[in-house]
């Protein structure tokens, strides 16, 4: 009886020792058991980001927040989110607080704050937690300053003039034609007045738009800025002015003390969204928050030509960069998520267009095959738009700052408070000033 009891206890205590050994940490069987929970056991790490954009924006990237959460449950992102109206200011006054957040969406401005020594190098981690691989080689370049790597494009965006196709029909006419001269566009706006609703202009007041005064001068081989230096003349500014004082005149667009009063800090309120305007210049990636906003469908058009145009208007531009503040503790992290934004088929697929064409070749072949009517739309008019952009210009530095300036005296001349040419000698040392804050 002893016997067996003591060779029961015996196989007992065999048989304990061989389930530790097959659920033990230990072994290529402890390797499979740990990865079916990532991010158990793992330290706790905090993230913050901030973005500006539309609601639409918004609530894609809230959704895709949670599924990478979901996939690392050891990383908590706190977002922060607005729309673009005092985004900068708000960014610059956490960074001067020695509180940035981990992530920080920038646009084409970011070379700003790489000379402020507030981001992040990221070259240690592409091909690493950042995964490049199907990215074009000058998607990725557009981030990268001096051989390094400070941002990740989040997509790619070209202007384009949208227009509501519902009023267009209603007023009984024609799709506004591709590349049509800056006088054809002023002729169309001047028929299309005389057959809207009282209240209903043609097309917004964006005398102010840098962008749009960039491409106007791009038509003359200018540009905003170029070789370290102003590239434009007070002419040039004061042509911009001159044509759409001609507007206001004829009543195309709404009137200075309308303009004023209304806000477009978003597509949610747009006076294209309204309904009190038929057309107005957008990025590309803005088309969808539009369509999302409304119930009319959108079609889009190339913008004016130039009847002496020496070079197209028309530019690619990377969209916005994600970027790591050079403060983070966590910057591995952060690395993982600019990946998960850009690669996961699933986020991307919640993302969309909103940010631009995006940079992977997988993803935009995913989006392409399972995109909405609107996103198959945007595709179209961005391959159409490549077959006629010319070279990107650099960015002028300290656009921001400008951006306020040029609004400043668009308004001027809209109210008569200036002439165009007063406005125009504003705008140059406007960007004049830019330029030499930054060298």
């Amino acid at each position: 009886m002893k016997f067996q009891k003591k060779l029961l206890t015996a196989l007992l205590v065999l048989m304990l020792l061989i389930v530790t050994a097959c659920s033990g940490s230990g072994g290529e069987n402890g390797k499979n058991a740990a990865s079916t929970s990532k991010g158990a056991g793992e330290e706790k790490v905090n993230l913050r980001i901030m973005w500006w954009g539309s609601q639409a924006r918004h609530d894609a990237t809230l959704k895709v927040i949670e599924k990478f959460q979901e996939k690392y449950p050891h990383i908590k992102v706190s977002p922060e989110y607005m729309g673009n109206d005092g985004y900068f200011d708000k960014l610059a006054t956490q960074i001067a607080g020695g509180n940035p957040p981990d992530l920080m969406q920038l646009g084409n401005n970011y070379p700003d704050y790489v000379s402020k020594d507030a981001l992040m190098d990221l070259t240690p981690y592409m091909g690493q937690e950042i995964n490049v691989e199907n990215f074009d080689q000058n998607v990725i370049e557009a981030g990268a300053m001096d051989g390094k790597q400070y941002g990740i494009s989040l997509g790619s965006n070209v202007l384009g003039l949208i227009y509501n196709k519902a009023l267009l029909e209603k007023a009984g006419l024609q799709p506004p034609k591709d590349n049509m001269t800056w006088e054809e566009l002023e002729a169309f706006g001047k028929d299309a007045v005389t057959k809207l609703d009282k209240g209903v202009y043609a097309f917004a007041d964006q005398s102010f738009f840098p962008h749009y005064l960039n491409y106007f001068l791009r038509q003359q081989d200018k540009t905003f800025y170029r070789d370290g230096a102003v590239a434009f003349a007070k002419e040039d500014i004061e042509n911009w002015f001159n044509m759409w004082k001609g507007f206001r005149e004829a009543g195309i667009v709404p009137t200075s003390e309308a303009t004023a009063s209304m806000s477009e800090t978003s597509p949610d309120v747009s006076l294209l969204v309204q309904g009190k305007v038929l057309m107005s210049l957008v990025w590309s990636n803005q088309m969808s928050g539009f369509q999302n906003a409304m119930q009319d469908e959108l079609g889009v058009s190339l913008l004016p030509a130039a009847k002496d145009e020496k070079r197209s208007g028309l530019w690619i531009q990377p969209s916005q960069f994600m970027t790591v503040s050079k403060q983070s503790k966590h910057p591995k992290e952060a690395a993982m998520f600019i990946d998960f934004m850009v690669n996961d088929l699933e986020a991307t697929k919640i993302l969309g267009n909103d940010r631009g064409i995006p940079g992977s070749e997988k993803v935009r072949e995913m989006l392409i095959g399972e995109g909405s009517d609107i996103d198959k739309k945007i595709y179209e008019y961005f391959n159409l738009s490549t077959g006629t952009a010319s070279t990107m210009d650099r960015e002028l530095p300290n656009i921001s700052e400008f951006d306020g300036q040029l609004n400043n005296a668009a308004m001027a001349v809209g109210f008569g408070t200036k002439s165009p040419a007063e406005a125009a000698t504003d705008v140059v040392s406007a960007a004049e000033a830019a330029v030499n804050k930054a060298n």
